[in-house]
Formats: structure tokens, sequence, C-alpha cells
């Protein structure tokens, strides 16, 4: 990555790891918070699978969760500048999520992002871009990668659960991207972790 890119960009980086610290206070003050729990923590193992199925078998393909408020975004290719909310616990319900989650398979998915930015190629306005922005976005898009090893992505999920019931630093939020096959963890001392799907097997090594 060069001085001009971005952290998380147009491109993709399988060696993706970085660590942000956040406001020093929190950071200082947080053995001195007790630790809620909520209905997330009580179902997190059934969340998990979930949440594995929707970015799997469905048109999600970005989760936001909150494990302290409950509250999950999901954007979906069906409707790509939409952020849908969910509450978690109604995500319990097989019912609830029949109904608001088309199935796709992750091969469909794939390839149904691609023709959407193959779409944007051919409007009018790709033309507004710079000619350095047009190329890097083109030899991006011919060379784009799988979303996401599966296997690594089932790995992310399982792994939630142990990162929630860390001592002191637990997780408090979670985002995970097919598209950049990106993940970010916040945790409550107000840190952030973000990686590539790849690098999280080593980052749990680390520090589970």
């Amino acid at each position: 990555m060069n001085k001009r890119d971005a952290l998380v960009g147009y491109y993709f980086n399988n060696n993706l790891m970085h660590s942000i610290k956040g406001d020093k206070s929190l950071r200082e003050s947080v053995y001195n918070r007790d630790r809620a729990f909520n209905i997330v923590d009580k179902h997190l193992p059934e969340l998990s699978k979930v949440w594995l199925y929707l970015l799997l078998e469905t048109g999600a393909y970005r989760l936001v969760i909150g494990l302290n408020n409950a509250e999950v975004r999901i954007a979906s290719v069906f409707d790509p500048f939409n952020t849908e909310v969910h509450l978690a616990n109604d995500l319990l319900r097989v019912e609830y999520v029949d109904f608001h989650f088309n199935k796709i398979s992750l091969n469909e998915k794939d390839k149904l992002i691609k023709r959407i930015y193959k779409t944007l190629e051919e409007d009018k306005t790709f033309a507004l871009l710079s000619p350095d922005w047009q190329r890097s976005l083109l030899d991006r898009n011919s060379k784009m990668q799988q979303l996401t090893d599966t296997d690594d992505l089932r790995f992310i999920l399982q792994n939630i659960p142990k990162l929630r019931g860390l001592e002191g630093y637990y997780l408090r939020s979670i985002t995970i991207n097919l598209f950049n096959s990106t993940v970010s963890m916040a945790f409550n001392c107000d840190g952030t972790q973000i990686m590539s799907h790849r690098r999280f097997r080593a980052f749990i090594e680390e520090c589970v």
C-alpha cells in the first residue's frame, strides 16, 4: 500500500491487518465499566450460524453487527445502494429470515456483482472519473477475485463468540464485508482492528 492508498479501498489486499487506537479515556476506563449482557450474548452461537447463512446463501454481502445494541445492518446485492436494519432477535425466527432474504448462491452473487460493475463501466458517467481512477477500476474489475474463501468466512463467524467472551477487551461490533474480503472489529476499549478474511486466523491465534 502506498501513501495515496486508502486503508480499505477499491482494491483487494489479502495481507491487510491494521490496528486503530480509539479514545484514550475509554481505554483507561475499561476495567471500571461493568459488562452488560443482552439477547445477542444469550443466543450468540445460534445467531452466528444465521449470519453465516445470510452471507453464504442469500443476497447479503455486508453485515454490520452491533453486539452491544443487537442491531444488524445488512446490505444486499438485490438492493445495493440501500442498507437494511434488523434486530438480532428477529433473525432468530426462520419465517422472518425467509421473508426478508432471498436466496442466491455465493458463486452467483459473485457473478452478479461483476455484472453490476460492468454496467457502471459502460455508463456515460464513468467518463466523469479521472483517467487514473478509470484505469484503476478497470484493472481491478478485470482481475476481481472471489468474494471470500468459505473456510475463512466460516472461521470468522465461528469465532465471534470467543471475541465477545474475552476478559476485559471484548468485541463490541463487527463488520463483515464479502466484497474486498475484509472484517472490521470494534472493541469496548474503543480500539478497532481491520483485516482481510485471510489474516483473521492469525489474529485469533494471537489474542484468544
